[in-house]
């Protein structure tokens, strides 16, 4: 009797994830699988007009779209553009967001507000921020051009100039997600032995030593974390592009991930976009997998 009221209380457990499996199943991994098999084939836009929900039409090219993806100028101009944004956004936010989490780490008054205002930037939406940072360097009436020409210097039209377009999304990233990042350091911060301090005090260690031999060895693996994100949203910058400068001037600021949104909603050249989203997809689990072990081995 026990057994069996145990295998009815199994199936009504089954019984009520069966909905969220199910919707799971549709908005998720369906949707992968389907893409999956897209990379390797040519689809006409026409016939996912007539095609059924299961139903993928078009005929099997095999690595076809794979090798286009290799040979296209235009994604190693994408990839470059993409380890650009990172090789900027990547430093720039994990020094900030460690340097304000020591700022606000400190036992002074009103140090709860300073952190709110840090971290309001991140509940705003990536569109309110794109718009912000395109009045303060527009090139016309920027809020920006007019403190240059304070000072008498005339600055450039930042956003279609393709020197300093990238940058400046750079900028608006690490405006919009550092206090994310600050309050992650935080936590890690406030989890440190205070003793590690107070000997490093007794041995006569000034701030700097105690940074470099204390804070950051302990926050090795909050900082992994940190660079993980950092990474995957650098390979994945997409809304700050398309909002901002549209992958202009010159293609100076087209990213891997707004490569394959032109090539899918606008071309509609499925295959290809989803060819080159794997390729994205397999180089975001390389890096992670090097940059975990390298982590490791410095932590081991």
């Amino acid at each position: 009797m026990k057994a069996l009221k145990s295998k009815l209380g199994d199936l009504n457990a089954y019984l009520f994830l069966l909905p969220s499996l199910i919707v799971l199943g549709l908005f998720l991994i369906y949707p992968i699988i389907w893409s999956i098999i897209v990379s390797f084939k040519d689809i006409k836009p026409i016939t996912l007009k007539t095609a059924g929900l299961f139903q993928i039409p078009g005929s099997f090219v095999g690595f076809d779209n794979y090798s286009a993806a290799l040979h296209n100028p235009l994604f190693f101009k994408a990839v470059f553009n993409t380890t650009y944004f990172g090789l900027l956004y990547i430093p720039l936010s994990l020094v900030g967001s460690v340097f304000l989490a020591v700022l606000v780490n400190q036992k002074l008054k009103g140090v709860n507000f300073v952190r709110s205002i840090f971290f309001i930037p991140y509940i705003i939406s990536i569109v309110s921020g794109s718009l912000i940072f395109m009045f303060l360097f527009n090139g016309d009436k920027g809020l920006i051009n007019a403190l240059l020409q304070k000072f008498g210097m005339n600055g450039p039209n930042w956003l279609a100039n393709a020197v300093w377009a990238m940058p400046v999304i750079v900028l608006m990233s690490c405006w919009r997600n550092i206090g994310y990042y600050m309050l992650i350091y935080l936590s890690g911060l406030q989890n440190i032995p205070k003793d590690l301090y107070e000997v490093a005090d007794v041995e006569g260690a000034n701030k700097l030593q105690k940074f470099r031999y204390i804070t950051w060895p302990m926050l090795g693996r909050i900082s992994l974390v940190i660079l993980i994100l950092l990474l995957i949203h650098s390979l994945n910058v997409f809304q700050e592009i398309f909002i901002m400068t549209g992958g202009g001037p010159g293609d100076s600021t087209i990213t891997v991930p707004f490569l394959i949104y032109n090539r899918a909603f606008r071309y509609y050249e499925f295959g290809p976009a989803a060819a080159m989203s794997y390729l994205l997809f397999i180089f975001v689990v390389g890096i992670t997998i090097i940059q975990r072990k390298f982590v490791d081995r410095r932590l081991s």
